[in-house]
């Protein structure tokens, strides 16, 4: 008899490990439960929760067919649900979604070689809903940001982008991964860009780069990083854009990261298809370099706090003092 039980010995994690890549998997980043399934003392199965996610699902080959995957995933839903998480994302190949769906799971989007799935609620359609609600009726523009910490190269692009724009919207990464914390993080573009008419500051929420629809982005790469991007993507042009009748996506040039470079050239290549263009804008510069929130955090982390100045806007400038003050307290 198959016994599944939490994972808990270094030992174990290395059965996992070697389970998870006889089935072409690596091993999930990021801290969370991992249940295993024991046929005597032979681990058979595997599958993780992490935050809101499941991932690592994998049977051995001896026991696919026999439901075993699907008893994994209901003691991670009874697990999750336990802990208080009512809603679930899961990655799996398009080919198995429909299998997932006897197990109350719903695909959210498709991209070549992954599905997103997700369980419980709230769920896409609410969110979709709330989205349309802000939506002016009028054919408008958006831009994803970040924002660790609000910068004065984020106030041009946003800027530009709100004199190109009948209305631009403004999607804050809602995930709180960041140094700057999100509501620290919102307020601050809030406040930053207050002095233009037309554009609404909003939480991106969980369905536009977070830990489910682009998990990759916070761990800074991976092997899924293409296909993560792709199906961020894929789920703004083909939900989010129009439910807020956006028909244009801006983005700063990004000349330092690897990862964003490949997210920006995804979005020039998949979003058109979709009906949304893609204009990218240069970044300006100070003192010849470009300004961005990793020069900034650079700064702060060797205490140069007089170099950062010319770097941020004041909302910023007496927020970060404000909060220099508090940790020298």
């Amino acid at each position: 008899m198959v016994e599944i039980r939490e994972l808990c010995f270094e030992s174990e994690m290395k059965e996992r490990a070697s389970l998870l890549a006889s089935r072409g998997l690596s091993v999930p980043d990021g801290n969370g439960r991992v249940l295993g399934a024991f046929d005597s003392d032979r681990l058979v199965g595997t599958a993780s929760l992490i935050r809101s996610v499941v991932q690592g699902v994998a049977v051995d080959d001896s026991f696919e067919g026999e439901g075993l995957a699907a008893s994994l995933i209901s003691r991670v839903i009874s697990l999750a649900v336990s802990e208080g998480v009512g809603h679930l994302f899961l990655f799996t190949k398009p080919s198995e979604a429909l299998s997932f769906s006897r197990l109350g799971f719903r695909e959210i989007v498709s991209v070549q070689g992954a599905s997103l799935l997700e369980w419980g609620s709230p769920g896409l359609d609410k969110y979709l809903v709330g989205l349309s609600e802000m939506a002016t009726g009028r054919d408008s523009s958006a831009v994803v940001v970040n924002c660790n910490p609000f910068t004065l190269g984020h106030r041009w692009l946003l800027e530009r982008a709100s004199s190109s724009s009948s209305h631009l919207f403004v999607l804050v990464v809602e995930e709180d991964r960041s140094i700057f914390p999100f509501e620290d993080r919102l307020h601050l573009v809030s406040s930053g860009l207050s002095d233009l008419d037309n554009v609404t500051v909003i939480p991106s929420g969980p369905y536009v780069i977070s830990s489910a629809t682009f998990p990759t982005y916070f761990t800074k790469g991976g092997e899924a990083e293409s296909v993560h991007a792709a199906l961020d993507i894929r789920l703004f042009g083909t939900k989010i854009a129009p439910a807020l009748g956006v028909s244009r996506r801006f983005v700063g040039s990004e000349p330092n990261c690897r990862l964003t470079a490949l997210y920006n050239e995804t979005m020039k290549t998949d979003l058109p298809p979709l009906g949304v263009a893609v204009e990218e804008l240069s970044r300006i510069e100070s003192g010849g370099v470009p300004i961005s929130a990793s020069r900034v955090r650079a700064l702060l982390e060797s205490g140069e706090m007089d170099s950062i100045r010319p770097l941020v806007p004041d909302v910023t400038w007496n927020y970060l003092l404000n909060r220099y003050k508090e940790n020298e307290e």
